[in-house]
């Protein structure tokens, strides 16, 4: 036994910072997901709650999309780091106190920026809207000690080797923490480098975490639950180091049309274009993965939202990878399209992954069989009908706005073509925000529910578990 894990007080197990993540990020996923909503309410209905300035699309816009990535896909990240982790370094984690209190600091932030931003303070930085005391706040009180409960109980790891998950875990933190600072508005950018940085780091702040840690935690949980192994750790690797050469570099391509060398968006064009190795990489090592199981696509939820999240990486990727052409970003760029393809990466491949982890690691953290396998099914469906319906109602509106931009069709006649999708991207949307209802209610459930249940229902829910 390692001697933090010998000077844990025994009332703090292991596995707390990871059951405290995974709720604090399902509840802020219920929040930022309601943000969400009422924003797709304004895009179709602009005077809807016109008087209340806090409720404004300025508000919800940035309000919806930083709680989503800091308080649901990244708090979900650490959730899944702090489970995983130990689990494949057979150790406990190097400071549970540590990881615990960080998580309690991190909601409170979350309050502040909310705050903040129902104030209208903020930068206009795509997904750094928040201020500089922010993000002071996020760098030492969630950051830093993610990162060091992640790299030292990789230290302090009984095996021998290191699994790809870890990889990523641990290259991913040390990125994104160069990317934040870089990113942030206190670097002093200006001009053109303003707008340049400002587009690098949001294209990363996917590129560089959402992505590459939503495979590693599919390159765990699919082996947990299949039982079989990583297919291929060779093209893990091949996946791991194309993600750092290729990913870093595209962010010029949303800048195509403005007065930045022209090498740079050529160089942005072919980079884009590579992404598309590491993403065949990660599709095919986890399908082959799948061999022999594939039964369980439809028996169990893990395994389903996760499986998922993979198959959404597919078009995800192939989409991402041609829009930044030149042929074809003049076309879609500053419309719907694009709205659509990065709600696509964040919640049609991050977060199925991520609700598969909350799905296969959170029972087994609690102890306790997940309360409704039905609910977990309706979650599943009014998510993946809910999402579908969504992105295609997006693109289809996003076309439109393409086709009047380059056909000089007038905005009013724009605005009356692409309103009836924008009302059943506002109907879709709401299926999506009513779906995490019912997933904290299963979550809340499973974890207050008494030890024992009937054997029916136990068996059942334990076979889905896996």
């Amino acid at each position: 036994m390692s001697a933090n894990a010998a000077s844990l007080p025994r009332d703090l197990k292991p596995g707390t910072a990871a059951k405290l993540a995974f709720f604090s990020a399902i509840v802020w996923f219920c929040i930022g997901t309601i943000y969400g909503g009422l924003a797709r309410i304004k895009m179709a209905y602009p005077d809807f709650l016109a008087g209340v300035p806090w409720l404004t699309f300025g508000v919800l816009r940035p309000s919806h999309v930083d709680t989503v990535i800091l308080g649901w896909i990244t708090m979900a990240f650490a959730a899944a780091i702090y489970y995983m982790t130990p689990a494949l370094c057979n150790t406990r984690l190097w400071n549970e106190k540590l990881a615990v209190a960080s998580i309690w600091l991190w909601n409170l932030g979350l309050v502040v920026m909310n705050a903040t931003f129902a104030g209208g303070i903020m930068t206009g930085i795509k997904y750094h809207e928040w201020t500089w005391p922010i993000d002071m706040y996020i760098m030492f009180f969630i950051m830093v000690p993610l990162a060091l409960n992640c790299w030292m109980t990789i230290l302090h790891r009984k095996t021998k080797g290191i699994y790809i998950s870890l990889w990523f875990f641990a290259a991913c933190i040390l990125m994104i923490a160069v990317v934040f600072v870089l990113g942030s508005d206190d670097m002093g950018w200006n001009g053109i480098a303003s707008a340049y940085m400002t587009w690098w780091y949001a294209h990363n702040v996917l590129g560089l975490w959402i992505t590459p840690v939503s495979a590693a935690i599919a390159y765990y949980t699919i082996p947990k639950v299949t039982g079989n192994p990583l297919y291929s750790h060779r093209i893990g690797h091949i996946h791991f180091w194309s993600i750092v050469g290729f990913y870093s570099t595209p962010g010029a391509h949303h800048l195509m049309a403005a007065p930045i060398p022209e090498w740079l968006k050529s160089f942005a064009s072919v980079s884009g274009v590579l992404i598309l190795i590491p993403a065949l990489a990660f599709v095919t090592n986890v399908l082959l993965t799948m061999e022999g199981k594939w039964h369980l696509f439809v028996e169990n939820p893990a395994i389903q939202w996760t499986l998922t999240g993979v198959l959404f990486a597919i078009p995800l990727n192939v989409q991402g990878a041609f829009q930044q052409t030149r042929a074809i970003n003049w076309y879609i760029h500053g419309t719907n399209w694009i709205v659509a393809h990065a709600h696509m990466a964040l919640l049609g491949f991050s977060t199925f992954v991520e609700v598969g982890a909350v799905y296969y690691a959170l029972p087994r953290l609690l102890g306790k069989p997940l309360f409704s396998v039905a609910l977990a099914r309706w979650h599943y469906w009014m998510t993946a009908i809910g999402f579908m319906g969504f992105w295609t109602a997006l693109t289809a509106s996003g076309l439109i706005e393409a086709a009047a931009k380059a056909t000089n069709w007038s905005f009013s006649g724009m605005l009356i073509a692409e309103h009836p999708y924008m009302v059943a991207a506002v109907l879709f949307g709401w299926m999506i925000v009513v779906g995490q209802w019912l997933f904290l209610y299963n979550m809340i459930r499973t974890a207050t529910a008494p030890v024992t249940v009937p054997e029916g229902r136990k068996a059942v829910a334990t076979a889905a578990a896996g």
